[in-house]
């Protein structure tokens, strides 16, 4: 059964009042200069990066919390017991090194044209994709260890934030229990903007799990400060009890736009069928 894209989010998305939050869902539809390689999921690319450690013992250790998916202990483990250069080189290969080109669902947000899209993606996919060809000089990109967040939202061009950071930055990245706290704790000024667009916009999550510690955090904050009648909406697989998406109502103010579980075509059938509404409003 397809997807009903509610009116109010189709006209916010064509009037630009709606921010775009992809996640890793996006960039796994890329595919790299070889024809084959794909950007790893994060369970995968943790477990590829397991033999950076170079104490056995902490290596054994990272393994059994990824395999209980405690996915922010073990990158802990390993952020921690691996060399940073390494680390670096390791990023780079995995993210950059492939030469990966812009999925469809890349190509379908550049269509649907907001204002401003967040990624928590250490790729430079969409980036590369939104600031190359006709878009070019169109699109910011910042950072969340830059200062220039505010004069990038305020300016007439489009703009990608990266919230985690990015491949051409590595010791900047936020991965590990510690980074998650070392970034709120040295960057304030840009989780501030981050609570505002959340306040102040309707979100449109993309690929993305909910599960992220900035996510959640920022939306409860969001919810009890200024709970709002007006939904977040999320395109996610249909994998989650009633209970549990009304909790998610409740707690986050997210509504789910579900389609099958395990057929990511579908999805990208659905955000072409709202490229289109939106693009006809306009």
């Amino acid at each position: 059964m397809p997807i009903t894209w509610p009116d109010s989010l189709v006209r916010e998305i064509a009037e630009h009042r709606c921010i775009i939050f992809m996640g890793a869902g996006v960039s796994m539809g890329s595919v790299g200069a070889d024809g084959v390689t794909r950007p790893p999921g994060w369970e995968k690319f943790l477990k590829n990066s397991l033999s950076l450690i170079t104490d056995e013992r902490s290596r054994r250790f990272a393994a059994q919390l990824i395999k209980k998916q405690q996915f922010l202990d073990a990158a802990e483990v390993i952020t921690e017991g691996s060399d940073h250069a390494a680390f670096g080189n390791y990023l780079r290969e995995t993210f950059d090194a492939p030469r990966f080109v812009a999925s469809e669902m890349h190509k379908l947000v550049l269509d649907i044209d907001p204002k401003i899209v967040i990624t928590t993606n250490y790729d430079q996919i969409y980036d590369r994709y939104c600031t190359s060809g006709i878009a070019a000089g169109g699109y910011n990109v910042t950072l969340h260890t830059d200062n220039n967040i505010v004069d990038s939202i305020r300016s007439r061009v489009r703009l990608v934030v990266k919230a985690h950071g990015c491949v051409s930055r590595p010791q900047e990245i936020i991965l590990s229990r510690s980074s998650y706290y070392k970034a709120r704790r040295d960057h304030g000024k840009f989780y501030s903007v981050l609570d505002a667009l959340f306040l102040t916009n309707t979100i449109l999550f993309i690929g993305c799990s909910l599960t992220d510690p900035d996510i959640q955090l920022v939306l409860e904050n969001v919810n009890l400060s200024a709970p709002s009648a007006h939904p977040h909406y999320a395109l996610v697989e249909k994998s989650r009890h009633q209970i549990i998406k009304s909790a998610i109502k409740t707690t986050h103010n997210i509504e789910l736009l579900e389609y099958p579980a395990k057929q990511h075509a579908v999805a990208v059938t659905e955000l072409s069928s709202l490229r289109d509404r939106v693009v006809s409003l306009r």
